[in-house]
């Protein structure tokens, strides 16, 4: 079997668990702005998480460009409501909701441990969709900065799951695939790109707004990184 020499990871629900603390930060937002004057949180979030359900199979068909899913997911949601938003408004929204977010980000001092550990041993490197600037934040709040190469779209111009993203990381950092393992949450972003480019994979078992066929997926996943980080040597 092929050594593993080099290491891509996802960010989001890969390095920490972005879910629990987007759910957080969503309430928060929600609360901020007054909607639970017009809906209980619970009931705006199954309606939000539907119309997002409904909208990512569009993107995955083609119909939409991911970069415009968080705009049109939160206007048809309050539009449900009687509340029409601006592309403004939902920037507004959004930026709000961020600030909640690092404000919720803490280190894990374990998976920190693990990935200092690991960068003596193997080619540290991030591939992520997202906003240059929100990525950067989220690694500093991690305690992160600066240990891995970073490969974000917002800054590439190329984003997952378009195979370029992943050969624009093999061909600049001179990467083997079968010596490659991605890990990620996303079977469509993360794992179904990588495996048809010959890398190895890691799913990291943690359904969000995305991957129904979880359950049946069969190939390498872990409950989490640290499992992950426990399991390496014997890959």
């Amino acid at each position: 079997m092929t050594k593993i020499k080099n290491l891509i990871f996802d960010l989001d629900n890969t390095l920490y668990d972005f879910s629990d603390i987007w759910k957080k930060s969503n309430k928060l937002v929600f609360e901020y702005l007054e909607y639970n004057k017009l809906i209980n949180y619970d009931d705006f979030f199954k309606l939000y998480k539907s119309i997002n359900n409904k909208l990512v199979k569009e993107v995955v068909q083609g119909k939409l460009r991911l970069i415009e899913l968080r705009n049109k997911r939160l206007k048809l949601t309050l539009t449900k409501l009687g509340v029409e938003l601006s592309n403004e408004d939902c920037k507004f929204y959004y930026d709000k909701q961020f600030e909640f977010i690092l404000a919720l980000i803490e280190p894990d001092e374990e998976v920190n441990m693990w990935i200092d550990k690991l960068k003596e041993k193997y080619n540290m490197i991030i591939l992520t969709n997202g906003k240059s600037q929100e990525q950067r934040l989220k690694l500093k709040k991690l305690g992160l900065e600066g240990v891995f190469k970073l490969y974000i779209s917002g800054e590439t111009h190329i984003s997952k799951p378009k195979e370029g993203a992943f050969i624009n990381v093999l061909e600049s950092e001179e990467l083997l695939p079968e010596e490659t393992m991605m890990i990620g949450d996303s079977l469509y972003h993360d794992i179904k790109p990588a495996k048809k480019l010959g890398l190895k994979t890691c799913l990291i078992e943690k359904k969000w707004h995305f991957d129904d066929e979880l359950a049946a997926y069969t190939g390498y996943k872990v409950k989490d990184i640290k499992q992950f980080f426990t399991e390496l040597d014997k890959l």
